[in-house]
């Protein structure tokens, strides 16, 4: 059987959108960004992630779509 490695996709994609938000300065409601404008290749893949990051509090999404990092 042979062994077939899978990148861990998600994991990468979580880490990419904090290191563009972080480039961005982005940590209030005030300076958010939208993704696209941050950076990021195909910003807008893997909604699933960013979702997830939204509903554990590391990120925050405002009403007209911008993100930034949550400081605890």
């Amino acid at each position: 059987m042979a062994f077939v490695f899978a990148p861990p996709v998600g994991l990468i994609k979580k880490k990419r959108v904090i290191r563009a938000l972080m480039k961005a300065n982005a940590y209030s409601e005030s300076s958010a960004k939208r993704l696209d404008e941050i950076g990021l290749f195909n910003p807008y893949s893997f909604p699933l992630v960013t979702a997830r990051m939204i509903r554990r509090h590391v990120i925050s999404v405002t009403d007209d779509g911008r993100y930034y990092i949550n400081r605890t």
